[in-house]
């Protein structure tokens, strides 16, 4: 017996009441599990987790490969060392590393609808949104966060999430401000160099598979500046986003711009 997820369209995002009503109907019609929400500027983005993407800096271009991926987690944890002696562990240090913008098969997500709204209108002003979502099957083969956690080096780390074909959730250690704010979490795949989405209808073995459904919601271009001043009425911005001091600079002039600007 082998288990699949689809990959569901819902009606376009105009105002924040009508991503309300409708994850309340989503919530209704299923089970008891939460939704977990991921928030794009553009619509044409996939759900790829940053070391599949290119990478583009000074001009070049460059495609990372599962060997990349271990030694740059290698020598981060190096390097980061003399500020946290926790990365000695491999498995502590990929939660450290995505946290800090390395180049991860980590996939944040949050279990913040609002929060994942934001993300989708703070930039690309010309372009349609989109925000994804996805309802987890069960609890009963979600990762355990301390078992990755507890992988002394790369090879022992990359034995536990890379055997076979999987789509596997990760409730993280929490170890910044900022993944307890957002209700933060991580989704990975044995193949990050592929989106997402792409797996939709394709077979797993049950314990592999930690996706029932993924949603998606286009946020016309049209509708972000008026949904960013709604979210900031409710009080979504990115202090609230990210609480620490480059939030609340951010998020202050951000709000004088938003409501007393031009």
């Amino acid at each position: 017996m082998t288990e699949s997820f689809d990959l569901v369209s819902r009606k376009p995002i105009k105002s924040v009441g009508d991503l309300v009503l409708d994850v309340s109907r989503v919530r209704e019609s299923s089970d008891q599990h939460k939704l977990w929400f991921r928030g794009h500027s553009s619509a044409s983005f996939r759900l790829l987790a940053t070391v599949g993407r290119p990478a583009k800096y000074g001009g070049r271009r460059k495609r990372f490969t599962r060997k990349d991926e271990a030694q740059l987690l290698h020598r981060f944890r190096r390097r980061a060392f003399p500020q946290d002696r926790s990365v000695t562990t491999a498995g502590y240090a990929i939660f450290v590393a995505r946290h800090h913008g390395l180049p991860t098969r980590l996939l944040d997500w949050t279990a913040n609808a609002l929060f994942g709204l934001y993300f989708c209108c703070i930039q690309h002003p010309g372009k349609d949104g989109r925000l994804w979502a996805f309802r987890q099957r069960s609890y009963e083969h979600v990762q355990d966060a301390f078992e990755i956690a507890h992988a002394k080096t790369e090879a022992e780390l990359y034995r536990i999430i890379e055997p076979r074909k999987r789509i596997k959730i990760v409730h993280p250690v929490f170890n910044s401000a900022r993944l307890v704010a957002q209700d933060g979490g991580f989704t990975w795949q044995s193949d990050p160099w592929a989106s997402l989405e792409s797996f939709a209808g394709a077979a797993f073995e049950p314990e592999n598979l930690d996706i029932r459904h993924l949603y998606s919601w286009q946020v016309p271009a049209n509708r972000k500046a008026p949904l960013l001043r709604e979210l900031s009425g409710l009080g979504v911005s990115h202090r609230s986003v990210f609480p620490d001091l480059d939030g609340i600079a951010r998020s202050l002039w951000e709000t004088e711009v938003l409501w007393n600007g031009g």
